[in-house]
């Protein structure tokens, strides 16, 4: 029998009365993973998982740095006009003294509120579930309830937030509080020597302006717009408790200091913070005294909304409400109520920082030149220096 012809490379076995050829396979590559790639991968996992471990460890001292960088940062403005004056170390210690008064008369002044209402709502607790016993709608309801009998075991259960619990709390935090002022003291001091020398490890020259341009800028609008909201937070938490003291609310001063800190949120802050007074009024108090808060809470964030627009925006930046509300939901999860004040001022300061990225070098050279900042654009011609 006759040898039969090889097949073509790429040929198929006929069927069917047809001959089909397959296609020639491409060449391919082997991807060949070294113990190098391995150790590397490994390596990253490793040092991820110990600086996530290091962070939640270390969280109480990082938050401390934080915030003493954070109240510096906020400081210097009125330590650099005291040191005109004063010697500087003088005027540190001004301006420590300054937010420590501040501070502990907020407190004082929401406790003092809290122990006063506390002493309210014992007397008229007790009474109103009286009542809601002897009426003719509800009083079936709550005498199988014994409402009366179980307000007064909750109040017997509740303690007078002015006692000893608060005051233990205040002194183990006194230590913290301490080590904030030694840190924001030396941020003060030390703090621009810092920037200087962290600048000066860009070699290039032109970059090395351009970052200086956008930090210089970023960080002045950024403290410009979180100052402006301290005071605008301040006049409105004022006003809030003027109208809810005029209405007889429980807890004024609470919902006043609630309605302040609210009030960072730009376009409807006041309207939450003032919802809580509103609340009470209408259950404690009257229809008509709810109807008159709700009106002049929305005028007042009608007011606010107003001037921020048309007064602080233009002379530092658009912060957006999103922005806020992000940052104090993720700084409450990681440490309370002091991270959520302070993540939303370094989300501030975030934003200020993007927004001077943003600008263009003539742009930026012409806001530090406003300033009277030694900033030239480095692609353009550098101005001749004034006289002095």
């Amino acid at each position: 029998m006759p040898d039969q012809p090889d097949e073509a490379v790429g040929a198929a076995p006929a069927g069917d009365g047809f001959e089909q050829l397959r296609p020639v396979p491409a060449a391919t590559i082997q991807l060949t993973i070294g113990p190098q790639v391995v150790a590397v991968v490994l390596g990253g996992i490793a040092l991820g998982t110990m600086a996530f471990g290091v962070a939640n460890a270390a969280r109480r001292t990082l938050g401390w740095a934080l915030a003493s960088a954070v109240v510096a940062a906020l400081l210097e403005p009125l330590v650099t006009v005291l040191s005109r004056h004063v010697p500087r170390v003088v005027a540190i210690l001004s301006g420590l003294l300054l937010v420590g008064v501040l501070a502990v008369g907020v407190a004082t002044g929401v406790l003092a509120d809290l122990g006063n209402q506390f002493d309210r709502l014992r007397e008229e607790a007790p009474r109103a579930a009286a009542e809601l016993e002897q009426s003719d709608r509800f009083g079936e309801q709550a005498t199988k309830f014994r409402l009366e009998d179980r307000v007064d075991e909750l109040l017997d259960r509740l303690r007078d937030p002015t006692s000893g619990l608060a005051s233990e709390k205040a002194a183990s935090a006194a230590s913290a509080y301490l080590v904030g002022a030694v840190l924001t003291a030396f941020l003060l001091s030390s703090g621009p020597k810092i920037g200087r020398a962290a600048l000066e490890q860009i070699s290039e020259p032109v970059r090395r302006q351009r970052v200086r341009e956008m930090v210089d800028i970023g960080f002045d609008n950024g403290r410009r717009y979180v100052l402006f909201g301290l005071a605008q937070a301040a006049a409105v938490g004022v006003i809030a408790w003027a109208l809810c003291y005029a209405e007889d609310v429980a807890a004024p001063i609470v919902v006043g200091v609630a309605v302040a800190a609210l009030s960072a949120i730009p376009g409807f802050g006041i309207l939450v913070g003032g919802l809580f007074g509103i609340l009470l009024e209408a259950g404690l108090g009257t229809g008509d005294g709810a109807l008159r808060l709700t009106g002049a809470f929305v005028l007042l964030q009608i007011a606010h909304t107003l001037f921020t627009r048309r007064f602080v925006v233009p002379r530092s930046l658009s912060v957006g409400p999103a922005v806020i509300v992000i940052s104090v939901i993720v700084g409450f999860e990681v440490y309370g109520i002091g991270g959520a004040i302070y993540a939303a001022i370094l989300a501030i300061f975030g934003t200020a920082i993007l927004d001077a990225a943003g600008l263009s070098g003539a742009a930026r050279a012409l806001t530090a030149a406003a300033k009277h900042t030694p900033a030239a654009d480095p692609a353009g011609p550098t101005p001749e220096p004034t006289s002095p």
